[in-house]
C-alpha cells in the first residue's frame, strides 16, 4: 500500500523540528517587511520577526503577507507523486486567505483524482491546524490510508477550537481578516479593548468583549474549563512569557500543564495578531 505524505502551510504555527519528526511538509507563506520579502520560518526566524514586531517604528509600513503561489504547489505534489506516495494537504481557513485556493488550483492543474491529491480546508490556522496535521500523520505513519485519513481530519475539525486575543487591534484591522467581527464588538484600531476572537467556522468571530489583559487572560481559562474532555491544547503566544504561566498555572486542574504546547505564533500569523498576542487551541478528541 502507498504511503500518505501530509502537507500543510506555514500558518499551522509547527516548529521545523516537530514537522520533521512527523515527516510533514510544511508550506511557507511570505512575509514582505518594508520593501524585503521572507519566507515564513524559512528565511526569517520566529525570534527574530518577534523581536522586530515588538520595536516596529512608527514611521513604517506594517509588515504585509501572500500566500504561496500554485506553482509552489504543483510542483510539490508532482514530486510526492513522483515518490510512489499520495498527498493530503491541510490548509488555513480559506476564508482567511488564498493558500486554499492555491492548493486547490495545483491539484485540479495535475488532474490527479482524489485518492492520490486531497486537499482540505481546516477552517482553522495557527495549532488547531498544527494538531490535526500531526495526528494525520502519526496515523499515515501507522499505516492508514488515504481515505480512512481524509474521514479522520474531517472529523478532527469540528472537534478544533481556537479562542485568542490581541494586544493591539491595529495589526489585525490593518490585515483586513476581522470584518464583521469588529463591527459586532464596536472596537476599532485606536481601543483599548483586548476582546476575545474565536475561529468558527473558519471565520474570525467575537466570542467576547473583554476591555483588559486581565479579562482576556480570565476568559482563555474560562473557555478552557467548560471542555468536559480535552486530548492536546496548545498555548500560543507573542512575547507574552508571564502571562503563559499564569495561564498554565491557572489550568492545572483542568489539563496537565506538561502536556500543554507553548509556542510562539509563528511571523505570518504574528503579523496580522501584533505583539502581545495569547491564544489558545483545544482539540477534544476522546472518539476514535
Amino acid at each position: 500500500m502507498p504511503g500518505v505524505r501530509i502537507v500543510t502551510d506555514s500558518t499551522c504555527d509547527l516548529p521545523p523540528e516537530l514537522a520533521q519528526q512527523y515527516g510533514i511538509i510544511v508550506v511557507p507563506l511570505q512575509i514582505h517587511i518594508n520593501g524585503d520579502n521572507y519566507l515564513d520560518r524559512v528565511e526569517i526566524s520566529v525570534e527574530e520577526f518577534h523581536r522586530r514586531l515588538a520595536n516596529w517604528p512608527s514611521n513604517l509600513p506594517l509588515p504585509t503577507t501572500t500566500h504561496p503561489r500554485q506553482e509552489v504547489f504543483e510542483d510539490l505534489y508532482k514530486q510526492i507523486l513522483k515518490d510512489g506516495e499520495s498527498v493530503i494537504s491541510i490548509h488555513h481557513s480559506a476564508k482567511l486567505g488564498g493558500t486554499f485556493a492555491s492548493a486547490v488550483a495545483a491539484k485540479n492543474s495535475i488532474l490527479a483524482p482524489t485518492t492520490q491529491i486531497a486537499v482540505i480546508d481546516s477552517l482553522t490556522a495557527s495549532f488547531g491546524l498544527g494538531i490535526i496535521a500531526i495526528e494525520a500523520a502519526k496515523r499515515a505513519r501507522k499505516g492508514a490510508h488515504h481515505v480512512e485519513l481524509v474521514r479522520l481530519i474531517n472529523r478532527m475539525i469540528y472537534q478544533t477550537h481556537v479562542i485568542f486575543f490581541t494586544d493591539t487591534m491595529t495589526h489585525i484591522t490593518a490585515g483586513g481578516r476581522i470584518g464583521k467581527a469588529q463591527a459586532a464588538l464596536g472596537v476599532t484600531p485606536s481601543s483599548n479593548f483586548r476582546p476575545l476572537l474565536r475561529l468558527e467556522d473558519g471565520l474570525i468571530v467575537p466570542f467576547e468583549r473583554t476591555r483588559t489583559r486581565t479579562k482576556a487572560i480570565e476568559g482563555l481559562c474560562e473557555f478552557i474549563e467548560d471542555f468536559p474532555h480535552i486530548d492536546e491544547m496548545a498555548i500560543m503566544h507573542s512575547n507574552s512569557a508571564s502571562d503563559v504561566d499564569t495561564l498554565l498555572t491557572r489550568i492545572a486542574p483542568v489539563f496537565p500543564r506538561e502536556k500543554v504546547f507553548v509556542g510562539l505564533f509563528s511571523p505570518v500569523l504574528a503579523t496580522h495578531l501584533g505583539p502581545g498576542a495569547m491564544g489558545v487551541t483545544v482539540y477534544e478528541g476522546g472518539i476514535f
